[in-house]
C-alpha cells in the first residue's frame, strides 16, 4: 500500500491552528445564541441586520428562537433576499438595509449563500461608500468587518467556519473575497436546524462537503492536518449520508454530516481549493440555476480522472470507505472514478452537465474559467498543471 506520507514536503512550514469563529455545535446548539447576543449587548451592540433567504430562516425553526431574543434587545431588519449563487447587487441591497438601521452586527441564517451574503454586507457596512463590486473586483483592502453571528442550517457550505466569502456578477464571473475579518465572529451548528432539508439539498450541500475536502487534501498547499481533517469528512460522509436520504429526521445522521461539513470547511480554509471549484464557479456564473454541490458533484467524475494519476497515494486513502479496493496505483484511475460515479447515482447525485449545457457551451464555459480571477489563483494549487485542454476535457467529459 502506498503512503502519502512520503510525499509531504517536511520543510514547508504551514500554520497549525483552528479556524477563528467561537463555534457551538451539537443538537441544542441554538440555544447558546442566548448567551452570544447578552455578550454583544454587554459590548454595546444595538442594531442587528438579519440575513437569510425568504425560507431557511423559518423553515428550519430558528427563527422561532431568534426572532424573541433579537426583539428583547436590540434594533433588527431582516434581509430576506439573499439567493443561491449571490450577486454583488444582493449583497448591495442587505447592506443598505443594515445602513438604514445603523446596524452594527449581522446575524446570518442559512446555507452558504446566506452566510457569504452576511459576511459581505459586513464588510460593505464597515466601509461606508464602497460597493461590493469594489472588493470583488477592483481589489479594495478590507480594512474591517461588523462582527458575524453564523446559525448554519445545511451540512455543506464551510463559510461558517472559514474567511472566504463570494458573489457573482450577472453572468460575468463569481469571484471569492478573503480576509481574517471575513471570520464569523460566532458560529451556531445545530444539527436540528437541518432536518428539513429536502432531499436534493441533502445531497447536494453533502456533496459540496466532499468536493471541499478532496480538493484541500490534494491541493499544493496541503498540511498533515489539512489531510487528517478531510480523511474524516470523507469516511463520515460515506457512512450517513444514505441514512440521512433515507432517514431525514435522523439526528444523528445530521449531526455527522454537519460535523464533516465543518471539519472540511477547515481543512480547505487551510488547505485550499482547486480544479472543481474554479470550473463550478463558471459553470454557476453561466446558469445560475444551478445549486452549487450539484455543479460540483457533475464535475466530480472527470476532475478526479484528471487528478487521480498525480495524487493516487491521499486519493486512495481519502476514498476508501467509497472504494475500499483502492491501493493508491497512478493506474488504477480509471477504477477509482467509475466507484465514485456509481456511489454518486446511488445518492442521487446528478453526474451530467446535460440539464444544463451542450457541447456549444463547452468554449464559453472553458473562456469563463480561465479569465475569472478566482480561478487564477485556485488553479495553481491543483497537483496537475491545468491548462485549456485540462479545462475543456473536465467540460466534455461532465456533459
Amino acid at each position: 500500500m502506498c503512503s502519502w506520507e512520503k510525499k509531504i514536503d517536511i520543510g514547508r512550514v504551514f500554520l497549525l491552528q483552528p479556524t477563528r469563529p467561537l463555534t457551538y455545535f451539537g443538537v441544542g446548539a441554538l440555544a447558546k445564541l442566548d448567551g452570544i447576543l447578552a455578550e454583544l449587548s454587554r459590548q454595546g451592540h444595538r442594531a442587528v441586520l438579519v440575513v437569510s433567504d425568504a425560507v431557511a430562516y423559518k423553515a428550519c425553526g430558528a427563527w422561532a428562537t431568534v426572532e424573541p431574543l433579537l426583539t428583547a434587545s436590540f434594533a433588527w431588519r431582516l434581509f430576506d433576499g439573499a439567493r443561491s449563487n449571490p450577486t454583488f447587487a444582493n449583497c448591495d441591497a442587505a447592506a443598505a438595509v443594515g445602513a438604514a438601521i445603523q446596524a452594527d452586527m449581522v446575524l446570518a441564517i442559512g446555507g452558504g449563500s446566506a452566510l457569504d451574503t452576511a459576511k459581505t454586507a459586513a464588510v460593505l457596512l464597515k466601509h461606508p461608500g464602497r460597493d461590493a463590486a469594489d472588493f470583488y473586483e477592483k481589489g479594495a483592502p478590507i480594512k474591517g468587518a461588523l462582527p458575524v453571528v453564523a446559525i448554519n442550517t445545511v451540512h455543506g457550505t464551510g463559510s461558517e467556519c472559514d474567511g472566504f466569502a463570494m458573489a457573482q456578477s450577472d453572468g460575468q464571473g463569481k469571484p471569492a473575497i478573503r480576509s481574517p475579518f471575513l471570520y464569523p465572529t460566532y458560529t451556531i451548528e445545530d444539527p436540528a436546524l437541518t432536518v428539513t432539508l429536502p432531499v436534493r439539498h441533502t445531497v447536494f450541500t453533502t456533496v459540496d462537503a466532499l468536493c471541499h475536502a478532496l480538493e484541500a487534501a490534494t491541493a499544493v498547499t496541503a498540511s498533515p492536518y489539512a489531510i487528517a481533517l478531510a480523511k474524516e469528512a470523507v469516511r463520515l460522509i460515506a457512512l450517513w449520508l444514505p441514512t440521512a436520504i433515507a432517514q431525514p429526521g435522523n439526528l444523528a445522521a445530521r449531526y455527522w454530516l454537519m460535523y464533516a461539513s465543518a471539519v472540511a470547511g477547515i481543512s480547505f480554509d487551510l488547505g485550499m481549493l482547486h480544479v472543481a471549484h474554479a470550473l463550478e464557479h463558471a459553470m454557476s456564473a453561466l446558469n445560475a440555476t444551478i445549486t452549487h454541490g450539484e455543479g460540483l458533484g457533475i464535475l466530480l467524475p472527470a476532475v478526479l480522472r484528471e487528478l487521480y494519476p498525480a495524487a493516487p497515494e491521499i486519493l486512495a486513502e481519502l476514498l476508501r470507505p467509497i472504494a475500499p479496493g483502492l491501493v493508491g496505483l497512478p493506474g488504477e484511475a480509471d477504477t477509482a472514478v467509475e466507484i465514485v460515479r456509481e456511489w454518486l447515482a446511488t445518492v442521487g447525485q446528478p453526474t451530467s452537465l446535460a440539464p444544463y449545457f451542450t457541447g456549444a457551451d463547452v468554449p464559453a464555459l472553458t473562456r469563463m474559467t480561465l479569465k475569472a480571477p478566482f480561478s487564477k489563483q485556485l488553479l495553481p494549487l491543483a497537483p496537475i498543471r491545468v491548462d485549456e485542454t485540462v479545462v475543456q476535457r473536465i467540460f466534455q467529459k461532465s456533459l
